[in-house]
């Protein structure tokens, strides 16, 4: 299929018409779950917040409440109805997440003796990996959270994603290097080079700052391509970089393409999700106001499709039966330093659009 005819097909417009959920507080990402009745959103507050989708409008359930720092990693487990959570505290969670009244399955309030950044579900659901600012991946039985293992790792985690096959795992770490581990042996086989997106500002320019990181991993669905999203070229303490994503062919681990979109004022990828269609769907956030959405095949030179009224992107969640794409911005207008508004610090807010592909026109059949 040709770029044009791509983007005939899976052009992202928004429209007045689009159903927008707001909230209060900052959300980290936005997932449906596999069934696409509920939409689930990790939350800056400690709190993962859930919408019945089967609603009109969504309607807005109870919080699941029991972490106390920023939830930034989740993942729901393929077969049971369970949803994984860690925070910034090293608590990791399971929920059973579909009722109203939702229940906690199990909790490590100690998982790690710091921020989780990083979570992945094994595709046979029965152990969920995690890693962050320690030295230390480690995997855990998703029945009863007890510890399975622990993969000693010389940096600091941004990112994990296991392999289709169920003997792979992928950590993405602050330096840009992608280690695959055999889990049955807990050993590092390769290393996948992705760095371009990390620069050591201690050598190059005499700061004490370490910049960008392997910031989110994701496989194809058949396993042979592996999409890392972060920032190419980064630096400076406002994380000035250009949004990037770049894919690799799995069997030889060579890179088969970069995906970089804006300029370096424009951030992090934060989110990149293979389409079943075979294209990297990708979203980016940086300063208010900056940020793109892109669409783009790794065979092609260039994305097809681009956006920039769709910035401070998150996370983009692609309904399992396909006809559209929430995508998740949060802002925080108030930074550091600034003035309080009547006397108070305004936290940040989040919204959520549901942004539809476009709809196959229907030839009205000819007069009789």
């Amino acid at each position: 299929m040709k770029p044009e005819e791509l983007l005939k097909q899976f052009e992202l417009a928004p429209q007045s018409s689009d159903i927008i959920i707001e909230h209060d507080r900052q959300l980290w990402q936005a997932r449906y779950s596999q069934c696409g009745k509920l939409l689930v959103a990790a939350g800056y507050d400690g709190t993962i917040q859930r919408w019945d989708m089967t609603a009109d409008p969504p309607r807005h359930l109870p919080a699941l409440t029991g972490h106390q720092g920023w939830v930034q990693a989740m993942a729901f487990h393929p077969d049971q109805q369970h949803l994984l959570t860690a925070d910034s505290w090293g608590h990791l969670a399971c929920w059973d997440y579909r009722e109203e009244a939702a229940t906690q399955i199990w909790s490590q309030p100690q998982a790690h003796a710091g921020w989780i950044r990083a979570l992945a579900v094994s595709h046979d659901g029965k152990v969920v990996a995690t890693g962050g600012n320690g030295d230390t991946v480690k995997l855990w039985s998703t029945t009863d959270g007890k510890e399975q293992g622990t993969l000693a790792h010389p940096h600091r985690v941004y990112s994990l994603c296991f392999h289709p096959d169920g003997k792979s795992l992928v950590s993405g770490d602050l330096e840009g290097t992608l280690r695959h581990w055999d889990l049955a042996t807990a050993t590092v086989t390769r290393e996948l080079q992705a760095t371009s997106l990390y620069a050591d500002e201690a050598v190059t320019k005499g700061r004490i700052q370490q910049c960008g990181g392997a910031r989110h991993l994701q496989f194809d669905a058949a396993g042979t391509r592996l999409a890392c999203a972060g920032q190419k070229e980064p630096g400076g303490g406002f994380a000035n970089g250009t949004p990037c994503v770049l894919v690799f062919d799995w069997e030889s681990g060579k890179p088969i393409r970069e995906m970089p979109i804006g300029g370096n004022q424009d951030g992090f990828a934060y989110d990149a999700q293979f389409h079943p269609a075979g294209f990297v769907m990708a979203t980016s956030s940086a300063f208010p106001g900056k940020g793109h959405v892109w669409f783009w095949r790794p065979e092609d030179e260039a994305a097809f499709f681009t956006s920039k009224t769709l910035p401070n992107g998150r996370s983009l969640s692609l309904h399992p039966q396909g006809h559209h794409v929430a995508h998740l911005t949060s802002q925080s207008p108030n930074g550091n330093g600034r003035a309080l508004k009547d006397g108070k610090y305004p936290g940040g807010t989040a919204k959520i659009r549901l942004l539809p592909f476009p709809q196959p026109e229907v030839e009205t059949p000819p007069a009789e």
